[in-house]
């Protein structure tokens, strides 16, 4: 917010003035584990994963500029169940008051008091992954959010007239998530048409505000982009970073993706190894000439981005055509491809290769029967010595 620097941590939130380089801060929530909060004048409004005090301790409220506090929770959020868990917490920017919470289970709810009374928006939730909610900028009435469904589907959904109606429930599959997370959508800063989302080695653009999206599938990157900007000085740039994977095993990579074509195509800006006990960047934001990140386990890191230049001066922008179909599957796994596949691992949710198949030519189905009800990674390995990797559920016989 302006110079300062705000960052949500599991003892509360703390602050920096960057104009002035100061030391860090207590701000608010002291002790509370708290995901994100919103802002207005002296007014704030946290979502915190639960306290000590009981597990109805989702929302806490500041009314003298975070120096004390009350909890905040309503009813609102155990109609259906005891347990909650909120995600993300947004302010409408055109007014403070109006804000987004996005939630397990319950999808999406709205507040148009700062969070004193609620309302569900539209009560499809991801379940699995829950990540993306937000205004469009340009046009608040427009309203987004994204995940993962159960059956590792991502999907976008998205309202124009202020979340009173949204398209049917399996509309969504028209928003191309495939089988990959959807983590988070960024807006161009002066035309309300364009907009990027990025998720699980995949990064995509919009020039329909939305309606469709052209994929660019960086499979060869291994990278699953949790967070995506436009630069607001350069518009025509935007920045991706993520959690570094290869083969599913987690390492401490930090690599950052540029576009200088508002998208279209993409290369890596700068990779640092750095030790971050298997974390990766969650967030992100441009200050400046800086790209500030947060990271998952490892704290805060800052780069100046007039340092950073292409490492490969070959944009990654081949669209995998590799289909999986059905999914869920139950007997029998067929794919699609003019890729020649040399051989499939099959690995459980750990990580763990539980099976190999060597393909042969024309060979396009895999035997799932000895397969037990649940969800895999399934890898295709290419003749062009590269990985695919999709996700597949397994249900009942």
């Amino acid at each position: 917010m302006n110079d300062t620097l705000y960052v949500s941590t599991n003892t509360g939130v703390y602050r920096k003035d960057l104009k002035q380089n100061s030391s860090w801060e207590q701000y608010a929530f002291k002790g509370i584990p708290v995901t994100e909060f919103v802002k207005n004048g002296s007014n704030l409004l946290a979502i915190s994963p639960g306290t000590k005090d009981g597990k109805d301790s989702l929302m806490f409220l500041s009314e003298d500029n975070g120096k004390t506090f009350q909890n905040y929770t309503s009813p609102h959020f155990f109609e259906f169940e005891e347990y909650n868990y909120p995600h993300r917490i947004v302010q409408n920017p055109r007014n403070p008051n109006s804000i987004l919470l996005f939630h397990t289970h319950y999808g999406l709810s709205g507040s148009e008091d700062f969070g004193k009374s609620w309302k569900n928006l539209n009560a499809v939730g991801g379940g699995y992954q829950s990540w993306f909610a937000g205004f469009h900028p340009l046009d608040t009435t427009t309203i987004f959010y994204s995940g993962e469904m159960d059956s590792f589907t991502g999907y976008i959904f998205r309202s124009t007239d202020s979340g009173i109606t949204w398209p049917d429930f399996f509309n969504y599959y028209k928003h191309p998530g495939g089988d990959n997370c959807i983590h988070d959508i960024a807006f161009h800063p002066t035309n309300p048409e364009i907009l990027a989302y990025s998720g699980e080695m995949t990064i995509a653009k919009s020039t329909d505000k939305g309606e469709t999206w052209n994929i660019k599938d960086l499979f060869n990157s291994s990278i699953y982009f949790y967070t995506i900007l436009f630069d607001g000085e350069n518009p025509d740039y935007l920045y991706a970073s993520g959690l570094s994977r290869k083969s599913l095993n987690i390492n401490d990579t930090i690599f950052v993706y540029r576009s200088t074509d508002m998208g279209d195509s993409w290369h890596i800006a700068y990779k640092e190894k750095l030790d971050m006990n298997g974390g990766g960047v969650i967030d992100m934001l441009k200050y400046k000439d800086k790209l500030i990140f947060y990271t998952q386990n490892a704290g805060l890191f800052e780069l100046d981005v007039k340092k950073t230049q292409p490492l490969s001066i070959n944009t990654i922008e081949k669209v995998n055509n590799l289909r999986v179909y059905p999914n869920p599957a139950t007997n029998t796994l067929f794919f699609d491809t003019e890729t020649r596949i040399q051989h499939i691992d099959i690995l459980n949710p750990m990580g763990q290769t539980i099976h190999q198949y060597a393909v042969s030519d024309n060979e396009k189905r895999i035997d799932v029967t000895f397969l037990i009800p649940g969800n895999y990674f399934v890898i295709f390995h290419t003749d062009q010595q590269t990985k695919i990797i999709k996700k597949v559920c397994i249900s009942k016989k």
